[in-house]
C-alpha cells in the first residue's frame, strides 16, 4: 500500500499497487508523481519504486509532460494590408503587407516579440496607407469640383 501526492497537492492513500498502475493507464500519474511506502516517511518517485520500475521502462506510464502555456493571439493582419494596398496606397500598402507576413514566419521561429513587434508594424502601416489614400481621395475631389465651378462660370 502506497500514499501518493496528487497533482492538486493533496495526499491520497493508502492506495494499492493494481489502483497506482490503473492510474497510470489513465495517465493521472506518471514516473515522477510521488508516493511514499506504507509504514515510510520518504517520498519518492513512482518510477524509482521497484513495483513500477518495469512499468516505467515499457513506457505504460506517461512520460511527464510540462505544461502547455497559451501562446498569446499576435494578429498579422495581412487582410487588412492587402486591402489597403489595393484600394488606398499602392506604396505604403506593400509596406504593411511585407511586416503582415513577417508575423507568422517569427511566429513559428518562437520569436514571439519580433512577431508582436511586426504586427504592430503592419497595423501601422495599414492605417497609414487608408489615411494616404483618403486624403488624396479628398484632394482629387476637391479639385474637381472647383474645376467644375470654373468651367461653369466659364460659360
Amino acid at each position: 500500500m502506497f500514499t501518493i501526492i496528487g497533482a492538486d497537492g493533496k495526499e491520497y492513500g493508502p492506495v494499492s499497487t493494481e489502483q497506482i498502475r490503473q492510474w497510470f493507464a489513465e495517465g493521472r500519474a506518471n514516473a515522477l508523481t510521488q508516493m511514499k511506502a506504507e509504514g515510510s516517511t520518504e517520498w519518492k518517485p513512482l518510477g524509482s519504486f521497484p513495483e513500477f520500475a518495469a512499468s516505467v521502462a515499457s513506457g505504460a506510464v506517461p512520460p511527464p509532460t510540462a505544461p502547455v502555456q497559451p501562446r498569446p493571439h499576435v494578429p498579422n493582419y495581412l487582410v487588412p494590408a492587402i486591402l489597403s494596398t489595393v484600394c488606398c496606397c499602392l506604396p505604403f500598402g506593400i509596406v504593411a503587407i511585407v511586416f503582415a507576413a513577417q508575423v507568422n514566419a517569427k511566429l513559428q521561429a518562437g520569436d514571439m516579440r519580433s512577431a508582436m513587434e511586426a504586427s504592430r508594424r503592419a497595423k501601422t502601416w495599414c492605417w497609414i496607407a487608408v489615411a494616404c489614400g483618403l486624403i488624396a481621395t479628398l484632394l482629387w475631389l476637391t479639385l474637381l469640383k472647383l474645376h467644375a465651378i470654373g468651367v461653369h462660370r466659364a460659360w
